[in-house]
């Protein structure tokens, strides 16, 4: 099946649920959108998705390649990474933007769980409070059945191991002991 079908049937998923059934930007100036100033915000694109990005043409970012890289069937991929100035059309964001601050993260045993983005709890209010359950039930379901569809897919279970060593790192520092 086209990766770019796939991607946008599942941004419809999230055109109108987000974590809160009302603006979380309120609570904190839409800081994950703010432009920091450094030209350097951006969000990490899953396998294939730079392709989707290239098709809905969005103004509002550059795609350029991150410093990650995973192996898949003999090769090395570079990890894509959709650049932003702040401001987006919204139906043509990615998918890490459309799910934050929540991030898809293997179990020790392989197994697809939904987690807060260690990465947002220096910038969202519902990161730093990572209560998963007082986010909208629909908008974790959703993850859910986003990333176990793509889960399905040998190619990007590939990128997730990298991924969630990635995240994993972040994990270790804000570890709670």
């Amino acid at each position: 099946m086209n990766a770019a079908y796939i991607y946008l049937q599942i941004y419809k998923l999230f055109d109108s649920i987000t974590p809160l059934p009302v603006d979380c930007g309120q609570l904190c100036g839409c800081v994950c959108c703010a432009d920091n100033d450094e030209g350097d915000n951006g969000m990490l694109l899953f396998p294939g998705e730079a392709e989707v990005l290239k098709l809905l043409k969005p103004d509002w970012a550059t795609i350029d390649t991150s410093d990650m890289v995973y192996n898949f069937d003999g090769k090395t991929h570079s990890v894509k990474i959709a650049m932003c100035s702040g401001e987006c059309d919204r139906y043509s964001r990615p998918l890490a933007c459309r799910i934050f601050p929540l991030t898809p993260h293997l179990t020790n045993d392989g197994k697809l769980e939904v987690i807060t983005d260690p990465r947002g709890r220096a910038v969202c209010p519902l990161a730093k409070a990572d209560y998963i359950d007082h986010m909208d039930e629909r908008f974790v379901h959703n993850i859910y059945r986003a990333f176990s569809l793509l889960m399905k897919s040998p190619h990007f279970r590939a990128f997730m191991e990298v991924y969630n060593d990635y995240i994993n790192d972040f994990l270790r520092f804000f570890r709670k002991d």
